[in-house]
């Protein structure tokens, strides 16, 4: 069935959850930058995170800075410590980077933050207090601007697939500028995630309660389908199915990011082009190896979303 993300909303409505970013865990953002850059992305410039402070003092350092990747709908998101930093966000990464290197962060979007953290309170998450980010932006004008985001973050033992997080976005406006936005690669949305896990039913059933949405498969893979953008989970033995040429290293493991795009084709020939290598398919999508990408094996598709449904 027909389905582009491209042409949803930037940002929901209503009790609406949709598939805001992924993030990457890097221990050398040079490196990470140079990578994603080769795949066509434009790369926000270095910024250090800080969060509000509630009792209106001056900004406190989340102990992480960031790089992202913006799309027509949705964008990715590039993380590593600030060099000398001790906070829990800065320890959580280090120790996520010991498990494995690629992406370490799903983020849904809602309308209502303060509904979502009371659900998620009610469904037993014990989500910690609303966290009012703040970053810097420069504006294409060349004046300064700040981008805010209302992030809602659950104890790791919660969720220990990742940083797995609700947000509202502030400022759309100001995230989304147009001369962010990569158009050469031909990549339009972020379409979905696949997870490997152990126990694929279980763990759905889990970002059921997370997501208010119901699940879909069998015991060794899942699919949840939100308002926009897809998550699946699937055992090891379905993700080497489903993703043939990406050993797993861990369980759980974020395996593979997807993406709908206008014509998969422009980033094959771009990929060609560049050396960069590519996974076997046999669907019609466009695969990444994780070894281009930090971690992650990227799936470009057409207007079928991906991960399959189950």
């Amino acid at each position: 069935m027909s389905n582009p993300f491209s042409d949803y909303p930037q940002t929901p409505a209503g009790d609406q959850i949709f598939l805001d970013h992924v993030g990457w865990f890097v221990p050398d953002m040079d490196a990470a930058a140079a990578a994603i850059e080769r795949l066509g992305f434009i790369l926000t410039p270095f910024v250090a995170q800080t969060n509000a402070d509630p009792a209106g003092g001056p900004p406190v350092p989340a102990g992480t800075g960031n790089r992202c990747a913006m799309l027509r709908r949705g964008y990715l998101e590039f993380l590593a410590a600030v060099l000398g930093a001790d906070t829990p966000l800065s320890r959580q990464l280090d120790n996520a980077l010991g498990r494995y290197q690629g992406v370490h962060l799903i983020a849904f979007t809602v309308d209502d933050a303060a509904a979502a953290h009371a659900r998620l309170k009610r469904e037993g998450f014990a989500p910690l207090d609303p966290v009012h980010l703040r970053r810097p932006l420069t504006l294409a004008a060349g004046n300064e601007a700040e981008v805010a985001f209302t992030v809602i973050r659950v104890p790791p033992e919660a969720m220990p697939e990742g940083r797995i997080q609700m947000l509202r976005q502030e400022t759309p406006d100001l995230v989304w500028q147009e001369s962010l936005i990569a158009r050469d690669n031909g990549i339009a949305a972020l379409a979905g995630v696949l997870l490997c896990v152990d126990d694929p039913a279980g763990t759905a059933a889990r970002y059921e309660c997370f997501t208010g949405r119901p699940s879909e498969g069998g015991e060794d893979y899942r699919v949840i389908a939100l308002d926009r953008g897809r998550i699946g989970f699937a055992s090891p033995l379905r993700a080497a199915v489903l993703l043939p040429g990406v050993d797993v290293p861990t369980t759980p493991f974020i395996a593979a990011v997807a993406f709908q795009a206008d014509d998969p084709d422009v980033l094959r020939k771009l990929c060609e082009a560049e050396g960069i290598p590519l996974l076997p398919a046999e669907d019609g999508t466009v695969r990444v190896h994780p070894s281009a990408t930090g971690g992650a094996a990227l799936v470009i598709c057409g207007d079928d979303p991906w991960p399959p449904a189950a």
